[in-house]
């Protein structure tokens, strides 16, 4: 491949926000659209966006492409060494227009939107509270998670369905934020109302909820400044602290990170968990072997259940193959350049389709469409599930713990059979309708 960038053609340019802007749009900005993800995951049609991407890089015998995507002139990588370089630099922002125009319809100031020294700021606050390892509550958190999978478990002989997941979302992101015992429905409806309307930034900011939402924030954070009698093992109590230690500055905008944290944990939890849960019932010899795993461990404690290795890469292959963030969208701030020379003047943007590379089979081979867990544990090329580098999103360890003490509990416990839809054994689809999965479990007693 050819090292510096090449220009597509205005009709390539034209099919590109077919296969590409178009599909993303229906998507979601921000929120899965329930009615278009059905749509979209029927045709799977990002079976077509990849064809389209390999068939352009083919074209141009180039990895970097000169191309328009809304809203301004762009550089499209589609190989590692760009991504890294990008995702290395200190000379470009998280925040292109498109990015923070839907993100801060319902999340402003978000740090996944900041730049400059609010950016620093706001990632020394994140990083203080969510921690970079094994977060300092764990033992507390794995309580709440094991709580909650019996209360939604307990003498259970239906199906496991969306709702269920999202129950479960809930009821651990909540108690993980707020403390143990507290669940705020209400919260929960604001907020997603909110962020529904991000996926369609023309829409005003719906100011009631947004109000209503960030005003119960502010309660919590006051609460546990003013030293009332309230949970202590939670993140509200760790940043009302940062507050009160004066580590976090009027640019940090507290409310606003919690906020943020209330969506993508509770996102988080009910998407990946039901998604890595349909994919370990589709391949029984996986499930076998992941259950084996679990049941060999005397207790399930937080550092037993950080120490799971496969399930770990059940679970990283399920992000691989669904990576739920497809599309990672950068600004140049100023001038820099890539390695061969090619040249992002201030302002252009840089666009990387991780969902693409993971399903590369020039990088990932034999197993680009296929759930490889044996695979992760020898090692695979870098992915990029939770970004990279220094924006790489400063919770996917805690993300990641709750995850899998969630998906430990629920397997220690059952085994499950996916109802629907179907995953093939040979080829995962490029899109998966999650709000329709049905998983049936099953005691060892009835096997």
């Amino acid at each position: 491949m050819a090292p510096d960038a090449r220009k597509i053609s205005w009709w390539d340019t034209l099919r590109l926000q077919i296969f590409v802007t178009v599909p993303a749009a229906l998507w979601g900005l921000v929120a899965a659209n329930r009615l278009f993800v059905s749509w979209l995951s029927r045709w799977d049609a990002g079976r077509f966006t990849a064809r389209f991407l390999d068939d352009l890089r083919q074209k141009y015998q180039c990895d970097r492409l000169w191309l328009w995507f809304p809203w301004g002139c762009t550089l499209l990588v589609l190989d590692q060494n760009s991504m890294d370089a990008v995702l290395a630099s200190e000379e470009n922002a998280a925040d292109p227009m498109l990015k923070k125009h839907a993100l801060s319809k319902s999340i402003p100031d978000a740090l996944t939107i900041s730049s400059g020294d609010e950016w620093s700021d706001r990632r020394r606050f994140n990083e203080g509270v969510l921690f970079g390892g094994l977060h300092r509550h764990r033992d507390a958190f794995k309580e709440i998670v094991f709580r909650e999978v019996e209360q939604l478990t307990a003498e259970r002989f239906g199906e496991l369905r969306w709702a269920d997941f999202q129950t479960l979302g809930q009821g651990i992101s909540h108690q993980v934020l707020l403390g143990s015992g507290q669940i705020k429905p209400e919260m929960t409806t604001q907020l997603a109302r909110m962020v529904i309307r991000s996926n369609w930034p023309f829409l005003p900011r719906q100011r009631h909820c947004f109000s209503a939402f960030y005003d119960q924030i502010e309660r919590h954070l006051a609460r546990h400044r003013g030293g009332e009698s309230v949970a202590t093992s939670c993140l509200m109590h760790d940043s009302a602290k940062s507050l009160e230690e004066g580590s976090a500055t009027s640019s940090t905008r507290v409310p606003t990170q919690i906020g943020f944290w209330f969506f993508v944990l509770k996102d988080a939890l009910e998407l990946h968990a039901a998604r890595t849960l349909a994919l370990i019932a589709a391949h029984a010899e996986v499930q076998d072997r992941v259950r084996q795993e679990i049941r060999k461990v005397p207790t399930l404690t937080a550092q037993a259940i950080d120490g799971l290795q496969y399930l770990d890469a059940c679970l990283a292959e399920q992000l691989r193959l669904w990576t739920p963030v497809p599309i990672l969208l950068r600004r140049a701030v100023k001038s820099f350049s890539l390695p061969g020379e090619t040249t992002i003047e201030a302002g252009q943007q840089i666009l990387m389709h991780t969902g693409f590379y993971h399903r590369d089979a020039r990088v990932f081979g034999e197993i680009a469409n296929k759930f490889s867990p044996d695979r992760v544990t020898h090692g695979l090329p870098r992915v990029y599930f939770f970004s990279s580098g220094r924006q790489s999103c400063a919770g996917q360890s805690l993300a990641r713990f709750l995850l899998k003490a969630t998906l430990a509990k629920l397997l220690d416990k059952f085994r499950f059979e996916l109802i629907g839809p179907s995953i093939g054994p040979d080829h995962v689809p490029y899109l998966y309708d999650h709000f329709k999965v049905k998983l049936r479990p099953l005691n060892d007693a009835s096997l």
